[in-house]
């Protein structure tokens, strides 16, 4: 999921797709206070014996007057785009107290006009508009919150096997998840005993991999974060050589995992006298 409608400045810009908060710069626009002051003077220094005429006046206040009406029109636009931000994830740069910037993601609750300045309301926080650094697609902030593994690879050897290991993300707030369930070939579900954790890594026993048929098998990692109920597909491909499978076995509980409960638990710790794991980790 991508990010949407960087902003510079404190305005929401429509074109570029990557941006990031610069210090503002001089600029060579004519503004309306620079116009009027070029006007000033051109009626302080003309030349008495060929001075302005009152219609070259007229026109240049005329063109004052529209300058002006379109500045407050932009302005304007600036805090109609500041208004529907309103329930948008953004982010917004923060000044701490020894002058370093830092950046806060939140949801935008409100949005307050005042003085033609528009104030966002950032998680019970009120910033100016210029404090704005990115907005963000609906949902980002909470994807990057899901859990998350990893792709590996590993092959295996039946006649030297090894045990394999990985890492996983828990995630974060109520995204988080506590344990995983392991898929191969999205069909059969691997028995807990033969899974040790340790911390965030998990080690499958080489048992899992001989009774797998020779040739390259895919395993997919489900979360238990309810309601998400997360699913890595695929995320783990196994080349199986020298594989030795048997119809007599407790490696898979389960071949339809649709009709079972998504996430059985991972055991921690396997029961004295009945260690399936050995201490060979790749």
């Amino acid at each position: 999921m991508a990010l949407i409608q960087p902003i510079k400045d404190g305005k929401i810009e429509n074109t570029a797709i990557e941006s990031t908060k610069k210090e503002t710069k001089g600029t060579s626009e004519l503004g309306k206070d620079a116009f009027l002051q070029l006007l000033v003077a051109q009626m302080k220094y003309q030349d008495p014996l060929n001075p302005t005429s009152d219609t070259q006046y007229i026109a240049q206040l005329a063109q004052f007057s529209q300058l002006e009406q379109l500045q407050n029109l932009s302005a304007t636009n600036e805090n109609s785009q500041m208004l529907s931000l309103v329930g948008k994830e953004v982010c917004v740069s923060v000044e701490n107290a020894d002058g370093t910037e830092s950046y806060k993601n939140g949801k935008v609750s409100g949005v307050t006009i005042s003085g033609g300045k528009a104030y966002l309301e950032v998680d019970g926080a009120i910033y100016e508009s210029d404090k704005l650094v990115q907005v963000y697609e609906d949902g980002y902030l909470l994807e990057q919150k899901m859990p998350d593994v990893a792709s590996g690879y590993f092959a295996f050897d039946g006649e030297s096997p090894k045990n394999y290991s990985f890492e996983v993300d828990f995630g974060q707030d109520e995204a988080k998840a506590t344990e995983i369930a392991l898929i191969v070939d999205g069909e059969q579900i691997i028995n807990p005993d033969y899974i040790r954790r340790s911390d965030n890594y998990f080690t499958v026993n080489q048992d899992v991999f001989l009774q797998l048929t020779p040739g390259k098998h895919r395993i997919s990692v489900m979360f238990n974060n309810d309601p998400y109920y997360t699913t890595k597909d695929d995320v783990i491909e196994v080349d199986v050589i020298n594989s030795n499978p048997k119809e007599d076995t407790d490696v898979f509980v389960q071949k339809n995992p649709v009709e079972s409960q998504p996430n059985p638990p991972v055991q921690t710790e396997t029961e004295e006298g009945e260690d399936k794991n050995n201490e060979q980790i790749v």
